[in-house]
């Protein structure tokens, strides 16, 4: 009775685990492709910049560059790049309180 309800648990286990490696596998899919089309729009503004690390923070994906830019993309697609000064070189964001 025990054997069973451990082999239980193991196959229940097996497919929960399963399940999470394909969704981190779609994710980094995902990741690939949002930060090829910020790679793109970087280029555009400074050559010479590229994407050092990225977040997701309050609702956005935020990716913040070498040279010290900040780029935020919303769930709605909107993409907004600050610039170390705190300057907006491309869109707007707006913070509601």
């Amino acid at each position: 009775m025990l054997k069973e309800l451990e082999e239980k648990g193991r196959e229940d286990r097996a497919r929960i685990v399963q399940e999470l490696f394909k969704l981190y596998e779609r994710r980094r899919e995902l990741e690939k492709e949002i930060e090829g089309e910020i790679t793109e729009l970087l280029k555009s503004i400074d050559a010479d910049d590229s994407i050092e690390s990225g977040a997701l923070k309050d609702d956005s994906l935020v990716y913040r560059t070498k040279k010290g830019k900040v780029i935020y993309v919303g769930k709605d697609g909107s993409i907004a790049v600050q610039a170390r000064n705190g300057t907006y070189i491309v869109g707007e964001r707006t913070i509601l309180l």
